[in-house]
């Protein structure tokens, strides 16, 4: 009996410890945080730690944490990180060794992590974070197309080979093409013209597949390597997708890529996925696609197959006076739970044991598809001027393949306006 009082006053005074605290946390907007927030009141009643949190689409969570947190002040406990901006942001942070233990919730052993993604957190040889999500580039082809007798019928007679999942970029395009040229879809192809973020993810996706790295770290330096000839060659191919992609795909973002692809009777073909994406492609109550649709690992390009990362890590600013509260909040959010609990509502945490749980095989295929993209995983350049450069790509990538000039010319203003970037910054 005093073992069990003793136990208990225990734990109530190791919630007493983070208890009667409040941290504010600012998250990016997607399907993953939002049904997060669905448990949030768990951990609160389990912590005694009040959560105030911000949901901003990811360029304003940018913006906010730049003018938010400080060496010697923070308004936030905890901020959600692009991994492209974790250099920036990244002598503000809390090394994760430097975590606290927990004191409801287990540390979290970043080997938990999936590999592919626990390199997303890591900068000058220390790990700043917690990568929180599984997210990279997956394909998702309208499987009812591509098994339809007729289709498959007069594709083979056309092209020569058989109809099918493209594993190749030239089969997607021709897959696509066939499709809407035919009238059978609204769009072969689905583009994403959007955010600045995203289309340098397109372009670092199409250069990458044509042979071309774009910028890489030489004697500890951000430097421009690309191959013009070969990224021309990846502009020039992506424009000749943008011929087969559905009405307004010059400013296609993520809502106008689900309206295409769910909404649109006819449909688009083929275009990857943020994983956290598919539980609404999936949803039949918005989605005129659910259930029709397979998911692969991306096409590959005459260089290989490649599968762009966009991962974020949770960090805690040094400046944050909750730090302890912030952790736990981290640990039981990465929790083997929560993880699990997260995939069963059809996002995608970091958890290698979550995502490879084989209790999911069957409903869930497209985690399959996940872990075949993470064998391809592709890094987005990182250097502090990340978010400069990806605004000049941004403005000259969408000039180039919409015809609005050469893309020979849209590749050197890239090229020259980058270099001067980081010339202005002394590298």
């Amino acid at each position: 009996m005093k073992k069990a009082l003793f136990i208990l006053l225990l734990a109530v005074a190791m919630v007493g410890m983070v208890s009667a605290q409040t941290i504010n946390v600012l998250f990016w907007d997607d399907a993953y945080p939002r049904t997060l927030m669905e448990r949030i009141p768990e951990f609160e009643k389990a912590t005694g730690i009040k959560v105030n949190f911000e949901i901003l689409q990811p360029p304003q969570v940018f913006t906010k944490t730049s003018v938010a947190v400080g060496k010697d002040k923070t308004d936030y406990d905890l901020v959600c990180v692009d991994e492209g901006n974790i250099p920036l942001f990244a002598s503000l942070m809390l090394p994760y060794d430097q975590w606290g233990p927990g004191k409801i919730f287990k540390k979290v052993d970043p080997s938990t992590v999936t590999p592919a993604m626990l390199d997303v957190a890591q900068w000058d040889g220390k790990l700043i974070g917690l990568p929180i999500n599984g997210n990279l580039y997956v394909w998702m082809t309208r499987k009812d197309l591509i098994e339809n007798p007729k289709y498959k019928a007069e594709f083979k007679a056309q092209y020569g080979y058989d109809l099918g999942v493209p594993q190749t970029l030239q089969q997607m395009l021709d897959m696509g093409t066939y499709f809407y040229k035919n009238g059978i879809v609204s769009g072969g192809f689905g583009p994403f013209n959007g955010g600045p973020a995203g289309v340098f993810g397109e372009a670092i996706f199409m250069w990458e597949s044509f042979g071309t790295h774009f910028i890489e770290y030489v004697n500890g330096k951000p430097k421009l390597v690309v191959d013009k000839a070969k990224a021309v060659q990846g502009m020039e191919f992506y424009k000749k997708l943008m011929a087969i992609s559905p009405k307004g795909a010059e400013t296609m973002a993520h809502v106008e890529r689900q309206a295409a692809f769910c909404a649109d009777p006819k449909g688009v073909f083929t275009q990857f996925i943020w994983p956290a994406q598919i539980a609404s492609y999936e949803d039949p109550d918005k989605s005129l696609a659910a259930g029709k649709i397979v998911y692969s690992a991306p096409p590959s390009g005459p260089a290989g197959r490649f599968a762009v990362r966009g991962t974020w890590a949770v960090n805690i600013p040094l400046a944050s006076k909750n730090k302890d509260a912030a952790a736990e909040f981290v640990y039981w959010w990465a929790s083997k739970d929560i993880a699990t609990w997260l995939v069963e509502k059809n996002t995608v945490p970091a958890r290698t044991d979550a995502l490879t749980n084989p209790k999911f095989a069957a409903s869930k295929p497209w985690l399959a598809a996940i872990a075949d993209s993470m064998k391809y995983a592709a890094a987005r350049p990182r250097f502090n001027e990340v978010a400069q450069v990806q605004d000049i790509v941004k403005k000259y990538w969408i000039m180039g393949i919409t015809g609005q000039m050469p893309t020979a010319d849209a590749m050197q203003k890239i090229m020259d306006e980058t270099q001067d970037v980081l010339k202005k910054a002394g590298y």
